[in-house]
């Protein structure tokens, strides 16, 4: 069910296009996340075997959640897991229409590629989760999306078909990313340059970068005994109170929120839910 309006941003052209989970057990982590958020399943990338994994990618509006489970031993995500004590945050995926320059930055900035994938109209690269502070980003082009802010621009790992499994009856779209870090100036520093977008101090243990479409990208300094990676994402909801319930009936840690509806923990994350704009 796709929404009725789409919207159409006019920001700079880096887009948080996609977050990525990784869990020991896909089925589980799974179906919580889209009973919770009421989302449907939009895809099933038969391309993230080459990593020994197998997933499934939920449309969220135009941006997307995903899911990441080991098929074998060894595996990135399975020694990520290991490190995070359990299923966690994984990859940061932004959306640009040259993912080459994002190249280009990263190799002057000295952050490390662990995979590259060209073929005739793609362009994308993830970049080492050390040299970006606790998580895979990936920074993404295609030549069929020249337009990364118009909500439903194409994305190649979603599948031909995941506009027919939007679904924004409860949430209606991804909104913002907040990642913890030991030196959050640093980490803001490093993504700042590797995404050509501008950081704004918040305090001295807090700075901001504005996406594209609108979104925020918070950088915040790690709590006791918090390991370095993503902490929280925000969404904006339609039904944020079903969500909220449906978080409860399922023993999920929830509370509610001075400046919006509410929020739970899933995979080590916090999902925070906001009222429409």
């Amino acid at each position: 069910m796709r929404p009725a309006r789409r919207e159409q941003w006019g920001g700079p052209d880096m887009r948080l296009r996609q977050i990525a989970f990784a869990a020991r057990d896909l089925a589980p982590a799974e179906d919580a996340l889209l009973d919770v958020l009421g989302l449907e399943t939009g895809y099933r990338d038969p391309g993230v075997g080459e990593f020994g994994l197998h997933n499934a990618v939920i449309p969220v509006g135009g941006n997307f959640l995903e899911i990441v489970a080991p098929t074998r031993d060894d595996t990135a995500a399975g020694r990520y897991m290991d490190r995070r004590g359990g299923d966690c945050g994984y990859m940061a995926i932004f959306q640009c229409t040259d993912a080459s320059g994002a190249r280009a930055r990263a190799d002057k900035l000295g952050i490390r590629a662990v995979w590259r994938h060209d073929e005739t109209g793609t362009c994308a690269t993830h970049f080492h989760p050390v040299d970006m502070g606790g998580a895979i980003v990936s920074v993404d082009s295609f030549e069929a999306a020249p337009d990364v802010n118009e909500e439903y621009a194409y994305w190649k790992w979603a599948g031909p078909a995941w506009k027919d499994h939007v679904d924004t009856s409860l949430t209606r779209r991804m909104t913002g990313l907040e990642m913890a870090h030991p030196d959050p100036a640093r980490q803001a520093s490093t993504w700042s340059a590797l995404l050509e977008l501008p950081a704004r101090a918040v305090d001295e243990d807090g700075f901001d970068i504005e996406t594209g479409d609108g979104g925020q990208l918070r950088f915040r300094r790690t709590g006791d005994n918090e390991q370095p990676g993503i902490r929280a994402l925000d969404f904006e909801m339609t039904d944020g109170g079903e969500a909220l319930k449906r978080a409860g009936a399922r023993g999920l840690p929830r509370g509610s929120a001075g400046d919006g509806i509410g929020w739970f923990d899933l995979m080590q994350v916090r999902f925070n839910l906001k009222h429409a704009g």
